[in-house]
């Protein structure tokens, strides 16, 4: 999975009008459907760099160098919340409808539906899936990895006016192979205008990599742009394209990385 595609599918900026700006939080609304499509495309190269004997190794495996890789997909999902059960807490679910990719592989399989709560003040809590055909352990991961996107996801309550910025830092790790790659996502979004109940926001982002003895050098920009529906209190259209590239270094040999990438998300919303 695109390794920032899922965190752009759960954030959440709520907000409310006042005469000098709009005041964000972070909130999910009760009794409400969240019917979502998700656009992701990719392109990716690796070149690979060693000795005459690696080249050859890589040649005799069917390795092309460079190796380009193109990659779409386009998902089909629902996140439902219930009614408050105590006047505080409210039932979830999400449900990966469908998913239609290039490659014909799906990261989630379709019906996979991943329940949990929420409360009217703080970000769901997931403790539970249900995906036939997919083994426990593999739940398990899934059930973590989304979790963990949601408390990962914060954003501070602040009143912002047109023509205002506020930035977002994501610290992320990427498995890799047997490696685990670690960067940090600056995300800077300014309030460009507020237009017949949406909030449109410009965002740029820049991708800082850690460097250790494998990823000796790295780095990335993106750019895209935020539609949020102040009515129903969650955004409704996300836009976001990305530009990274990787140098990493293995025993013997060496890879140079670059992706290219882009992801919209459209979103309505409906009584549950």
């Amino acid at each position: 999975m695109k390794k920032i595609t899922a965190l752009l599918t759960l954030i959440a900026l709520l907000s409310f009008v006042s005469d000098d700006g709009v005041l964000f939080k972070v909130q999910y609304k009760p009794e409400t459907k969240y019917s979502e499509i998700l656009e992701q495309s990719s392109h990716m190269t690796i070149k690979y760099h060693g000795d005459d004997a690696f080249i050859e190794r890589l040649e005799d495996k069917g390795i092309k160098n460079p190796t380009v890789t193109d990659k779409s997909s386009k998902t089909l999902a629902e996140f439902k919340t219930g009614k408050l059960t105590d006047g505080v807490h409210f039932p979830l679910s999400m449900e990966f409808i469908s998913t239609t990719s290039s490659d014909g592989k799906k990261v989630i399989p379709d019906g996979t539906i991943i329940y949990g709560k929420s409360t009217i003040d703080s970000m769901p809590v997931l403790d539970s899936i249900s995906s036939p055909g997919m083994e426990d352990d593999m739940k398990q991961v899934l059930l973590k990895t989304m979790g963990n996107l949601f408390t990962q996801i914060t954003f501070p309550a602040k009143k912002l006016n047109v023509g205002d910025t506020f930035t977002h830092q994501l610290p992320v790790s990427i498995p890799i192979g047997g490696l685990t790659v670690k960067m940090n996502i600056s995300t800077i979004y300014k309030l460009t205008k507020i237009d017949n109940g949406i909030a449109y926001f410009d965002i740029t982002q820049v991708y800082n990599f850690t460097l250790d003895e494998f990823t000796t050098e790295g780095g990335g920009t993106g750019s895209g742009q935020v539609k949020y529906d102040i009515a129903n209190k969650f955004y409704c259209y996300y836009q976001e394209t990305s530009d990274m590239n990787m140098k990493m270094k293995m025993q013997g040999f060496s890879m140079d990385l670059n992706s290219k990438s882009s992801y919209t998300q459209t979103i309505t919303f409906s009584k549950n």
